[in-house]
């Protein structure tokens, strides 16, 4: 029962973080695509606008250099001031008239892309083009626009939306606005010549931004003109002030950002600015509208989460009362595992687990299997002369450390006991494939990869054994993966480095590393014990360089362990073009360097050397 609570505690705790964390993160996207949805809503809209009042400023440009309008509006001026009542120059003032009217419905088109145009002169003569045809006299002064047109000496100006009872609206409203584009045109001298006012009903310039809040609920959009003036909306003005929003908040051009206003409202605000005329997008969402897909998926993580904890407490009750009386009879059998008992004539029979987990059940036959071998090669090194029986003692030894195992399976009840049943399962699966490759056929070569994935395993086994004290890490090369290398390689290198690297206060780290360069692989192996001296790296090297081969290899085996061995097996495979190198060039670090010629195949090998 007690296992059954601290297990099941933990994992509540890890199902709590899990949920807690898939929330954090689909929150985090539902912002993030919120942000983008607005930020492409505020461009559309700004492209949308911009093509609307480029569409005003090309009417008013083609009307302005139209040399038929011009010369049919200076010829209605003259006998529009001139002529008075006389008959037939009224006639002729209206003639003009017409022609301009149909040149300005040749401009705008069939479709109207303009709700009305108007030419003024700088007397206050006006016609009027395109819904109605008609001609006036007015005040240019009592115009509001008129004082800031004839500042601009030219360039465009856009009114405040503005009704306008005599025009029609596209969308048949009772009370129609309309924004109009008004510029002076200046004779050849530069001098005042007229003015042109380009009127265009809201409804069109700004189609798009009201179609954007009816289909976005929670969506408002904000337009001001050059001037800091509200246009849109034109019916109803907005409490809030977004344009002192972006000035205060500092925000950047089409990145939305989560923003409190001024009335505390909490909005997600996205603006883009139209350089040629100066005017602001703005797009805002309420936050209730931004976190709204939040709500629907957090119901459905409570009710997953709610039944995921209930299963698995019944799962850890269940698998918490199946570990612990297995692995306490696999550690009273590994603890039978002695060199007296291994060298002795009489056989001991290993206590079976009896459990029905599978990698209990392999992790038992393995350390049969490796107890029978180490029974039988010790009997045959023990008939060996004793210098190469002290040798082949060696190998078996570095073949398996049966005090490593004993502290491994050690370490696996006291994980039991502490109900860390899922780091049991990680460490027992490690050990199998451990025993499994060292034990496996006599190939002397074998894929890098394959020769990386059973270190591992290894490493695995000694992370469980030395906790956060000891970290490693692997950055193998993808190319390099098929490379064949001598097998069990890297372990001695490795060993070498518990043994005599690792005698420092830890944390202790190990890298391993691989690469191909000029047909050749490399492998270099790290550690951060940085114990080796310049005399002793000349000394090993000066010693592995000056080996007697013929007699250092009578006793050579895939087994064999040691940086020695490593040596001669790579000179064995590899001849003058093995590569051993130790450096300590790093403070803190020893890096052993090795590798050879790049074969893909065994065939390919076999080809060139004699199997061994």
């Amino acid at each position: 029962m007690y296992l059954f609570s601290i297990y099941g505690l933990f994992i509540l705790t890890l199902l709590c973080i899990f949920f807690t964390f898939t929330y954090t993160h689909y929150k985090n996207n539902t912002i993030a695509e919120a942000k983008k949805d607005s930020e492409n809503l505020c461009v559309s809209l700004s492209n949308a606008v911009t093509t609307q009042l480029d569409n005003m400023s090309t009417i008013s440009m083609n009307i302005v250099y139209s040399n038929a309008i011009k010369n049919n509006f200076k010829e209605f001026s003259y006998m529009y001031r001139q002529t008075g009542t006389n008959p037939e120059a009224l006639i002729a003032s209206r003639e003009k008239v017409t022609a301009i009217n149909e040149i300005v419905t040749a401009i705008i088109g069939a479709y109207q892309s303009a709700s009305e145009i108007k030419l003024y002169t700088m007397d206050g003569s006006c016609v009027e083009a395109g819904y109605w045809m008609r001609t006036s006299n007015v005040n240019l002064e009592s115009i509001e626009w008129y004082e800031e047109v004839m500042n601009l000496n030219g360039h465009k100006y856009f009114t405040e939306p503005s009704y306008h009872q005599d025009l029609p609206s596209t969308e048949g409203s009772s009370n129609p606005k309309f924004i109009s584009l008004v510029r002076m045109f200046l004779d050849s001298a530069g001098k005042p010549e007229g003015i042109v006012e380009v009127v265009q009903d809201c409804n069109t310039i700004f189609s798009l931004a009201s179609q954007i809040e009816q289909s976005n609920p929670g969506t408002t959009v904000t337009i001001y003109n050059s001037r800091k003036e509200m246009v849109y909306p034109y019916t109803t003005p907005r409490e809030e002030d977004y344009y002192s929003e972006i000035q205060h908040s500092g925000l950047k051009p089409n990145n939305g950002e989560l923003i409190t206003t001024g009335n505390n409202n909490s909005v997600l605000l996205t603006y883009e600015s139209l350089s040629e005329y100066g005017w602001t997008v703005i797009v805002t969402k309420e936050q209730e509208a931004v976190y709204l897909p939040l709500h629907n998926y957090r119901n459905m993580v409570f009710l997953i989460g709610g039944v995921s904890i209930i299963l698995t407490m019944l799962i850890c009750f269940f698998i918490s009362q199946r570990l612990t009386k297995p692995l306490e009879k696999l550690t009273k059998a590994t603890g039978k595992i002695t060199i007296n008992r291994v060298l002795s004539e009489e056989k001991v029979n290993l206590t079976s687990a009896d459990s029905n987990i599978r990698e209990l059940s392999i992790l038992c036959d393995s350390i049969r299997n490796m107890y029978e071998k180490l029974r039988s090669t010790s009997q045959e090194v023990l008939l060996s002369r004793s210098e190469e029986t002290r040798a082949k003692l060696q190998a078996t030894q570095s073949l398996i450390n049966p005090h490593f195992l004993y502290n491994s399976l050690t370490n696996i009840s006291i994980m039991a006991e502490e109900e860390m049943n899922e780091d049991i399962v990680k460490i027992c699966g490690a050990l199998c494939d451990y025993f499994r490759y060292i034990t496996s056929g006599q190939e002397m070569i074998v894929p890098l990869e394959e020769e990386i994935f059973y270190t591992e395993r290894y490493l695995k086994c000694m992370k469980f054994r030395f906790g956060d004290e000891f970290e490693y890490k692997t950055s193998i090369a993808q190319e390099t993966e098929s490379f064949l290398i001598p097998k069990l390689l890297i372990q001695p290198i490795v060993e070498n480095a518990f043994k005599y690297a690792f005698c420092v206060s830890p944390p202790w780290r190990l890298m391993i590393r691989s690469y191909a360069k000029n047909e050749t692989w490399f492998l270099e192996i790290e550690d951060n014990g940085g114990t080796m001296s310049n005399e002793k790296k000349k000394e090993l090297i000066h010693l592995y360089e000056n080996l007697n081969m013929n007699e250092e290899l009578k006793s050579m085996e895939i087994g064999g362990m040691g940086l020695k061995n490593v040596y001669l097996r790579l000179k064995l495979l590899y001849g003058e073009n093995a590569i051993f190198k130790i450096t300590n060039d790093y403070p803190g670090r020893t890096i052993f360097i090795v590798g050879g010629p790049i074969y893909h195949s065994r065939e390919e090998y076999y080809h060139e050397h004699p199997k061994l």
